[in-house]
């Protein structure tokens, strides 16, 4: 017994399905995990390792060097990518998609292990994972304009351990404030008076707060532990710490030191709106939900405020409510979809009980899928909920064409449950087949590798599950619904509007088949027009998601002091404070760079691009600095207004010359706002060169005569005391100034071994160089990158024109040059989706192989599949749309979209002259006739369905909005040729005769068909 006839029997068992369906599938949305976009893994290791105090060059050769050598024949390494800074070393390894990291990372920790005696004694490989799903979630802010101390150490000892404890919190960073500490500032000229120097204060201070353990002793029965010592709960008890001379008098600190609290001179810089503050940024571990940390955190903050009212913690940015808002905006217009799905079913039918039949069909469908998902591990994200939205107007395909079939029996049955057996029976196969050629071509998605495969296999696999409980829901839930409410056609004007077009089309194929010379003509040369638009439309990785935040970096000069650093950034806190759209920006400066994120408002009168595009042109005059503005995107690739040059070499001399010459081009591109190199001005850098011989003469080592230079510029810790419950650090200092330009190194004495002191420069001088910031290597070679800033609106233009200018520059010898960045990526992915998309037409032909059991009849329908291009190029141009990989997704499911009116047209074709035994022009006509209006309902659902999408209605939706636009264009174009193209061809190739095809012995999507009867 077949479903459908089971489905009729027993309506008891089918809606206690449908209420089982509902309790479980409203459970499984509360229950999936919520992400802006799905999981994806980064087949990346990093291996970083730090050699202090050494240069990029002595990095390099005896440090990245020999772990490149190393770990270069790691199985699966795609590249290699090295930097080597001053006192650090990073190794990137980027290995083949599908390699097991974890096995990966095992070899690399045993080749690693091997290194320890080729390696610096003190230096130590690590490895990092690299991952896309380990970000930052949140950034909150603490006010520190007045007692930064005490908001640092609220942060640090209250908010960061109470958000530490939250589950999926990966790590906790506070960045910003001024740390109090004790300064012991040293009076130069009493220390000759008495000899010292500021090792000895240090070493009297160090020695006076002491806690020595003695062993044990007993004490009665017990054993109890002995200890001594000398310790300051003050910092002014400090004044009355002894120094004995050489003499063996005794003086006390206060004697040679002025003794007070002071607040660090920190090197980084953190202001929210102008104000001094304490960032904390928190990271989530890689499998953990932003949405649901999001949550808790709000609830720390809550209980943290409410106990500490005086220190409130601020969110700067909760990418937690972005995502919310984003799956909130799909989700609405997944609804839109559905509404305008019925409105359509309502106006064809002419009766709101035809359109429930219809309607009740999406929810078993959408509540099957959930489900289904749930049960996969699936979460919902843009990507899931964007193939809810797609399969949307799909969903209902099958049960338009069930229902429009019942409606037809109805006319000739009187019986209701005859008419929805015959009905469903008609079509059965059609349906199915339709079903499977949309599935397949999302079987090659769901199986890509890649950032493509990563991303858009949750879509894939949502839409087959929903097509899949589409299809049981047509043949189940319609025929049961159609005799359970027995509906009735009305002829209204819609009818008869819809009887006239038949009977036009009808007059208008009978003519056209008999001009198929002139129908071919005019359809390809349409396909060349639409290959001409191509070259008008802008390509790019992927679009951004418009999140409503902004990047700034900025490149200062090398050791810049941070009191200038600070001069600049305030120079573009200005130009932001002009801005009425900006909501909130937050800096951070330190270990070398700075940034600047900015927030715009909600209801903001610019678009985020607009605004990039505005700073862009504000900040381009600033001296001393390099500006880099971009919009941040919620996607982890693509969104990046910016080409990439990578130079490849052995020689840095040559690299230096190419990078001129490639930025000199960019420079004369008018869509390149700035450019900027990988190779930098360097770091000014004085090495104070020990005569070794003389030194050790006068009882000193190079050691400590460096160890002496540095105390005196940059003081030294002595202790630390507690005072309050909070611990504070004492050091020795010469007064501010004493030693601030390297001129005053040569008033540096030093003690000898005998008591006397000499200045510095008799025992050294001083060697000035520049040395360079840091050394890239690419898979061994040297590594330049050029990149220009492109504006907002020309980004994808700009890059590719950049791009074919660029290979034809003629490079120094032995400089090789490729696009790094999104460019590199894009033609990465691109090439999967490209192969993906051959894939589907290949699965499409073998579908329509099997139920048609004609290759001839395969090849007519697949006829329909290049000619979606014209449609769907057309729209993309005129939505202003790019080519990326949300577009050429598009394209895949036209492949498998497309051919379901065929399959519809040619299967009742084929039906009619098999057994009404109708010659091939007449019942191509009569099929045309017959089956327009299911053709146009089901093309009309989709499209509508689609257009929120298209529009970009929402948050979130940015990313999708392009395949909207390519499956709507190409449904349109393709349903009309469809009608017209596909009986051409359908004649062609029945041959001049045009006789009823001869029955095959095997034909086994009729065998299932039959099932149905």
């Amino acid at each position: 017994m077949n479903l459908t006839k089971l489905a009729l029997r027993r309506p008891v068992a089918i809606f206690v399905c449908i209420l089982a369906l509902v309790i479980y599938g409203v459970s499984s949305i509360f229950g999936m995990e919520m992400e802006q976009t799905p999981q994806m893994e980064m087949p990346m290791l990093m291996v970083r390792a730090s050699y202090s105090n050494a240069g990029p060059e002595d990095v390099e050769e005896l440090v990245t060097s020999v772990i490149e050598d190393a770990v270069g024949s790691l199985d699966g390494l795609k590249s290699m990518t090295s930097t080597s800074s001053e006192g650090n070393a990073m190794v990137a390894l980027e290995f083949e998609y599908g390699t097991d990291t974890e096995e990966v990372k095992t070899d690399l920790q045993d080749k690693l292990n091997q290194l320890e005696r080729q390696l610096p004694d003190d230096v130590e490989p690590s490895i990092m994972e690299m991952s896309m799903n380990q970000s930052s979630v949140m950034s909150l802010y603490l006010d520190a304009s007045e007692n930064s101390d005490s908001v640092l150490y609220y942060a640090e000892n209250e908010v960061q351990p109470e958000l530490e404890a939250v589950s999926g919190v990966a790590s906790v960073e506070v960045m910003g404030g001024k740390r109090q500490y004790i300064r012991i500032q040293l009076d130069e000229e009493k220390l000759g008076q008495y000899n010292l120097t500021m090792s000895d204060v240090s070493s009297a201070i160090a020695s006076a707060d002491f806690s020595t353990p003695a062993g044990t002793i007993g004490r009665g029965d017990q054993d109890i532990t002995l200890k001594g010592g000398e310790h300051f709960d003050t910092y002014e008890s400090l004044a009355e710490v002894p120094i004995t001379l050489q003499s063996g008098d005794i003086i006390y600190l206060q004697d040679v030191a002025d003794i007070q609290m002071a607040e660090d001179e920190n090197s980084s810089i953190s202001r929210a709106r102008g104000r001094e503050n304490v960032m904390i940024s928190i990271d989530k571990n890689q499998s953990a939900s932003a949405v649901t940390i999001s949550s808790k955190v709000q609830d720390v903050i809550a209980s943290l405020n409410a106990a500490n009212p005086d220190k409130p913690i601020n969110v700067m940015n909760d990418s937690g409510e972005t995502i919310r808002e984003s799956l909130m905006s799909v989700a609405s217009t997944l609804v839109l979809g559905v509404i305008i799905t019925m409105a359509v079913l309502l106006v064809f039918f002419g009766d709101i009980k035809a359109s429930l039949i219809v309607g009740t069909s999406m929810p078993f469908s959408l509540l099957t899928t959930l489900i289904i998902m749930s049960y996969c591990g699936l979460t919902l994200n843009t990507l899931s909920m964007g193939g809810l939205v797609i399969g949307i107007g799909m969903m209902v395909d099958n049960s338009i064409v069930v229902l429009e079939s019942c409606f037809r029996r109805g006319d000739v049955e009187r019986d209701f449950t005859e008419a929805a057996l015959e009905g469903t029976r008609l079509v059965a196969s059609s349906v199915v087949a339709s079903t499977i050629t949309t599935v397949v071509v999302f079987l090659p998605i769901s199986m890509m590798e890649g950032m493509a495969g990563q991303m858009f296999k949750h879509m894939g696999y949502t839409i087959i599950f929903a097509l899949t409980a589409s299809l049981i829901s047509a043949l189940t839930l319609i025929p049961l619904l159609f005799c359970r409410l027995k509906p009735r056609e009305h002829k209204g004007r819609i009818t008869r509007v819809m009887e006239r077009i038949e009977n036009a089309y009808g007059r208008l194929i009978a003519r056209l088949l008999n001009l198929k010379a002139l129908v071919i003509l005019v359809a390809v040369s349409l396909l060349v027009v639409s290959g001409a638009m191509v070259t008008h439309i802008d390509t790019e990785l992927m679009p951004m998601m418009d999140q409503g935040s902004i990047q700034i970096s900025v490149e200062t000069k090398p050791a810049l002091k941070t009191e200038k650093v600070s001069e600049i950034l305030a120079g573009i806190e200005a130009i932001l404070e002009e801005q009425p759209d900006i909501d909130e920006y937050s800096v951070r400066s330190g270990s070398g760079s700075s940034s600047i994120s900015v927030y715009l408002k909600d209801d903001r009168s610019m678009e985020t691009g607009e605004m990039v595009d505005l700073l862009r042109e504000q900040t381009a005059d600033m001296t001393d600095c390099k500006v880099s503005v971009s919009a941040q995107s919620g996607m982890s690739i693509g969104g990046n207004a910016e080409v990439t040059v990578q130079l490849t070499g052995k020689d840095l001399a040559q690299l230096e010359e190419a990078a001129s010459q490639v930025a000199a081009m960019m420079k004369t591109h008018e869509g390149i706002v700035s450019t900027s190199t990988s190779l930098s001005d360097g770091n000014p850098q004085a090495e104070i060169v020990v005569d070794s011989l003389t030194s050790r003469s006068l009882g000193l080592t190079p050691s400590q005569i460096m160890s002496t230079v540095s105390n005196m510029i940059s003081g030294t810790t002595a202790t630390t005391i507690t005072q309050d419950g909070e611990e504070y650090s004492v050091r020795v200092v010469y007064p501010e100034g004493t030693y601030e330009d390297v001129s005053d190194l040569e008033g540096v004495m030093l003690k000898t071994g005998s008591g006397s002191y000499i200045p510095l420069m008799d025992v050294a001088s001083i060697e000035y160089s520049n040395a360079p910031q840091s050394l890239q290597k690419l898979d061994g070679k040297y590594l330049v990158e050029v990149s220009g800033q492109t504006r907002s609106d020309s980004a994808a233009k700009t890059s590719s024109e950049v791009s074919a200018q660029a290979m034809k520059l003629s490079l120094p010898e032995g400089v090789s040059l490729s696009m790094g960045g999104d460019m590199r990526s894009m033609n990465e992915e691109f090439s999967a989706i490209y192969t993906a998309i051959a894939s589907a037409i290949f699965l499409v032909f073998m579908v329509m192989a099997i139920q048609f059991n004609s290759i001839r009849f395969s090849l007519v329908v697949l006829i329909s599949v290049p000619f979606c291009a014209i449609g769907a190029f057309a729209a993309l141009l005129i939505a202003g749309s790019s080519i990326n990989m949300a577009s050429l997704i598009g394209f895949v499911q036209l492949a498998g979209t497309v051919v379901n009116n065929a399959i519809v047209l040619i299967d009742y074709t084929n039906t009619l002259r098999r057994e009404q035994g109708l010659s091939a022009y007449d019942a191509l006509c009569q099929a045309g006739r017959t089956r327009l209006r299911p053709i146009m309902m089901t093309t009309l659902t989709t499209v509508l369905s689609l257009i929120p999408l298209a529009m970009g209605i929402g948050t979130g939706t940015e990313t999708m909005q392009s395949l909207g636009v390519v499956v709507i264009g190409g449904l349109i174009s393709s349903t009309f040729l469809t009608l017209i193209l596909i009986p051409t061809f359908y004649l062609l190739f029945c041959g001049k005769d045009g006789q009823t095809p001869k029955k095959r012995n095997f034909h086994p999507i009729r065998r299932l068909r039959a099932r149905f009867a």
